[in-house]
């Protein structure tokens, strides 16, 4: 009874605590004071707070439950006066609640107070509320709670000691947090301290992979170079006692990560796997194992490929490799040779890759499902799925194209809708492929809405400009208006923005000359362009990025075709192949590109076919390509830029808006 008083008693005082200069309570359960396993109504006063003005609120709850967090989502109902309520089952050992509610992107995790709520008499209460809010553990712990509620070492040293106090039987799942937290805040070493509580502890036969682990990380305290020894003992302990257990699992993935023999790395992994099965350690995620274990799994995967041209070993295995392996077996084996057949790069079996992509996805919709152990405690299943599109959008996409190419159009459809919060409107090649479908179930009306706002994106494809006049057209629009039409869609604000951004990056130096071969015949020499203004496009066959930006760039060739002071030379460079004018001209002729190309030099110095790229490379320190240049009238460079960022439009309108700026000079 005098125990239980005494709870009670404290209990009183953490309340009291978490309402110091509240205006009014946050966060209220029914009934009051309930206890684990009990349902409860959970009430959001909203009224002062980010919400307040709410449509809708939801949330997650992260439970400090047997001193693991869970996170669940809730969904709250109206219940007037700015109030919201939801009804939730507490878990069977809950010691602390923190809730954080959500409505579109406005979060409320309180402020100096977080919205929680104390479960005293409940063994893990105060550590639950200790480390929360303790910047030493936030890589630890849900991150969820706001910068102005974090505590000083020391007030969270003192809730450790009300832990100990009140609950003496959590000592053995807190002491990692209790000496991290008296080291921090002592100044001074702690070692004696740490050895005494460690030494106890492998006392104990029994220990759980938590507390080994949690012994792995409060070894790292000791940072005296003379508890070497005491490291090592305690290191040797653990492994022998537990030579199945966390620390001799981390040094095996250590060795076979590090092994570069392949037939010895596939033997040590398969001795891995069946010593070390991940179902037994789900409730433990070392150091160790997020920076080697998924390199461990990649070397082993990608060496059967490499030196076996073996893809099943990565096809059978997508049930016990993580999430972000899969992920990574996708964007290689699919991703990457999807889109090099589509750049004309390199080709590709189409077939094959459905099959692959077939696989992989449907192994990553089920993982999808359920949170991955690294995220356990502190990603709710929703939070993770939110996390998952951002990861899986670039995947998503490349599958929605390859169901498109396979005429598998209910798939395509589905994963355009996936990613269409992320990508719609604002990406020029998602916004061609979503048009493509929209014109094929001839939602003529829904295709011409989505293109005029995608123009004012400024992200659009030729294929959609000629998309949008054939319905301009349809729809009784004459010939010679479309321009004006075009002109109307898009946003004024975003071209004066854009201009003022290209204007800014104009720059005013020498170049020197060039004299190359051109694919018309004869040579070009920059020499003999004084008067007009030259824009260079530096590509090769091997880039993508750079075939991807040529829709844009014949869209500028296209706009000053009748202007004999603009020009426009493509410089094929850096080649390694006999036949590149060959593959070049088939390439250009292919895709239907009106360009004047004009072939690198071969370099004196280094047998390169990339002499003038090479010299203007070093001279205005750039490197990679594309790498797009315009002189002026006058043999001055004026304006560069290195890479491609995915919408034809744009690119054309920034060429357009450095070239009339050259010219309105020259007035």
């Amino acid at each position: 009874m005098k125990n239980l008083k005494l709870i009670l008693f404290l209990f009183s005082i953490t309340t009291a605590v978490f309402a110091q200069n509240a205006p009014a309570p946050v966060l209220s359960l029914s009934p009051e004071h309930p206890n684990p396993g009990d349902e409860v109504t959970i009430t959001y006063n909203a009224a002062n707070g980010p919400l307040a003005n709410a449509m809708y609120v939801n949330g997650v709850v992260y439970t400090f439950d047997n001193f693991k967090w869970i996170a669940n989502d809730i969904t709250l109902k109206a219940a007037g006066d700015k109030k919201w309520e939801t009804k939730m089952k507490l878990s069977n050992h809950a010691s602390f609640i923190n809730c954080v509610f959500k409505s579109d992107t406005i979060v409320d995790r309180g402020v100096k107070f977080p919205n929680g709520y104390m479960f005293a008499q409940v063994p893990g209460s105060y550590t639950g509320w200790g480390i929360l809010r303790s910047r030493a553990f936030q890589n630890e712990v849900p991150n969820v709670v706001h910068d102005s509620a974090y505590i000083a070492d020391q007030v969270g040293l003192m809730w450790i000691n009300y832990e100990l106090q009140y609950h003496p039987e959590s000592r053995k799942k807190i002491f990692y947090y209790g000496l991290k937290l008296k080291q921090l805040t002592s100044g001074k070493d702690e070692g004696v301290a740490i050895k005494k509580e460690l030494r106890g502890l492998l006392a104990n036969p029994n220990l759980d992979n938590t507390t080994q682990y949690d012994i792995q990380k409060t070894l790292f305290l000791l940072e005296n170079p003379a508890d070497k020894v005491f490291i090592d003992s305690v290191q040797k302990v653990l492994v022998t006692k537990y030579p199945y257990g966390v620390l001799a699992r981390d040094r095996q993935i250590q060795k076979v990560f590090s092994e570069t023999d392949f037939k010895t790395k596939v033997k040590l992994f398969a001795d891995f796997e069946k010593n070390f099965p991940q179902s037994k350690f789900e409730d433990v995620y070392t150091d160790y194992e997020s920076l080697f274990y998924d390199k461990m799994v990649k070397s082993i995967v990608y060496g059967y490929i490499v030196n076996n041209k073996d893809y099943d070993y990565a096809l059978n295995s997508v049930k016990r490799v993580s999430f972000g392996n899969l992920l990574d077996y996708h964007w290689h084996l699919v991703s990457i040779p999807f889109d090099r057949d589509h750049e004309g790069t390199e080709k590709a079996n189409i077939d094959t890759l459905k099959k692959y992509a077939d696989i992989f996805m449907a192994e990553l919709e089920n993982r999808l499902t359920f949170v991955p152990k690294m995220y356990v405690g502190k990603l709710s299943l929703k939070e993770w799925q939110e996390q998952a599109l951002q990861m899986l959008a670039r995947e998503y996409f490349t599958y929605a194209k390859l169901a498109e190419k396979t005429k598998n159009y209910d798939v395509e459809e589905k994963y355009l809708a996936k990613i269409k919060p992320l990508f719609g409107y604002n990406d020029a090649t998602y916004n061609e492929v979503y048009i493509r479908m929209l014109l094929r179930k001839r939602q003529t009306a829904d295709a011409k809405n989505y293109m005029a706002l995608s123009v004012k994106q400024n992200q659009v494809t030729p294929e959609m400009l000629a998309s949008l006049k054939e319905l301009y057209l349809k729809d009784g629009g004459a010939t010679a208006g479309f321009d004006a039409y075009l002109e109307s869609l898009k946003s004024l604000s975003n071209i004066e923005e854009h201009k003022k951004k290209v204007i800014s990056e104009l720059i005013n130096l020498p170049i020197a000359g060039f004299d190359l071969e051109s694919s018309k015949g004869g040579r070009v020499k920059l020499a003999d362009q004084k008067g007009k203004i030259v824009v260079l496009d530096f590509w090769a066959m091997w880039c993508g990025p750079c075939k991807n930006a040529m829709p844009g760039m014949q869209m500028a060739v296209n706009k000053y075709k009748k202007d004999e002071n603009v020009k426009f030379y493509f410089v094929d460079t850096m080649e390694y192949i006999k036949d590149y004018k060959e593959q070049t001209q088939a390439f250009i002729k292919e895709k239907g590109f009106d360009f004047n190309v004009l072939y690198d030099g071969k370099n004196p110095k280094t047998g390169k076919m990339d002499v003038a790229y090479e010299q203007y490379a070093k001279a205005f320190k750039f490197s990679g390509i594309p790498e797009k240049m315009i002189i002026d009238a006058s043999g001055k460079l004026r304006w560069m830029s290195n890479g491609y960022f995915g919408s034809p439009s744009e690119l054309v309108d920034e060429i357009s808006i450095v070239v009339e700026h050259l010219k309105a000079e020259k007035k």
